[in-house]
């Protein structure tokens, strides 16, 4: 086995830090995560509802954003075509988590603006041959859609939601991604695998099903997952992913469960990583880049270095960019979001922490 194997193959950027840099950083940022094999970096969202735009939309519904960070996936695109990596852009999200389930007329709305952002993105970047597919922003998990109301069922996620929207984004040439979690405390592996094959035999076929490994992520105290647990889960949903033709990763959550939120040791990282691998996982992903920084770069490097022995050749790539500098942050307040079940704290303009509930 090549020692890169064993490492990650990219990274989630939620944009919470990247969205105030400049692009000499994100250049720069882009060239550690190649050298590390991180090579598919998944722009997490290219919206959030009334908070947070990251490219330049004309969409009337996305015009009354708080922070208009919109040159962070043009940004992205050029720093990822200089390094030699791909990309995944996020879609539409809408600042709601799901705790209680959208009604059937509200998954069609979301839908229907997560298929205009899916036209304007395409318009923009649809030639860009570094962008590998779309990635969905909402977090599916089974008990949310297993009998709270009558009509919140996989099937109706599936139709009215997750179908148009992944068929929408094939048709372009582009693939999908969906990122799925699960807590150890709510279901058993058999009633999230039943919950999988519901969602797939109701025609939810994304390319890519990365489940979130849920050993950062905890609710009252108590971890999604453990180190001990996980493969349990990943095993399930990967022998369901094979079933439907589905290809199986691993979001691998960097953050420890802890109120710190900093990035685990290399012990449990370790650990992590051939959980994932020996579940079947093709790649593994980390969650996310705010966690990292370049402070956790430096340590990925020390932790996990990679034989360079194999590293992918970079062909017709710009020429070296300019010395990195770090982008200015806006300063505001201290204050929390409530994105998607994940808690971002932010002071002066950047998240430092996220904790998936």
């Amino acid at each position: 086995m090549h020692a890169e194997a064993a490492n990650f193959d990219g990274v989630f950027d939620a944009g919470w830090t990247t969205a105030y840099q400049s692009a000499d950083s994100i250049n720069h940022m882009h060239e550690r995560l190649h050298a590390l094999g991180m090579e598919q970096v998944v722009l997490q969202y290219a919206a959030v509802e009334k908070t947070h735009l990251y490219y330049p939309s004309q969409l009337n519904f996305l015009q009354n954003t708080q922070y208009k960070n919109n040159q962070l996936f043009p940004k992205s695109i050029d720093a990822a075509k200089a390094a030699g990596n791909k990309l995944w852009i996020g879609l539409y999200y809408d600042g709601e988590n799901w705790y209680t389930p959208p009604t059937v007329s509200q998954l069609d709305t979301l839908a229907s603006r997560n298929l205009k952002v899916l036209d304007e993105l395409y318009a923009l970047y649809g030639k860009e041959t570094v962008i590998e597919g779309v990635y969905i922003p909402q977090e599916i998990a089974r008990y949310y859609w297993d009998g709270l109301r009558e009509d919140a069922t996989a099937a109706a996620l599936a139709t009215h939601f997750l179908n148009p929207v992944t068929q929408a984004a094939q048709a372009k040439g582009w693939k999908v991604m969906a990122a799925p979690f699960y807590n150890q405390n709510l279901e058993t592996p058999e009633k999230l695998q039943t919950f999988f094959k519901q969602l797939f035999a109701a025609r939810f076929k994304p390319d890519v099903i990365a489940v979130q490994d849920g050993v950062g992520a905890s609710d009252a105290g108590k971890p999604h997952a453990s180190t001990a647990t996980a493969g349990n889960y990943e095993r399930v949903i990967a022998k369901t992913c094979t079933q439907y033709g589905i290809e199986f990763w691993v979001d691998m959550e960097l953050f420890r469960t802890d109120d710190s939120h900093a990035l685990a040791d290399s012990a449990r990282l370790s650990s992590q990583l051939d959980t994932a691998r020996a579940a079947g996982a093709s790649k593994v992903i980390a969650y996310d880049l705010a966690v990292l920084g370049n402070a956790g770069l430096d340590s990925l490097e020390k932790w996990f270095p990679r034989d360079t022995s194999q590293t992918t050749s970079i062909r017709n790539h710009r020429s070296s960019s300019k010395s990195p500098k770090n982008g200015k942050l806006h300063h505001k307040e201290m204050r929390y979001y409530k994105l998607n079940g994940a808690r971002v704290k932010t002071i002066r303009g950047y998240a430092l922490t996220k904790d998936r509930d």
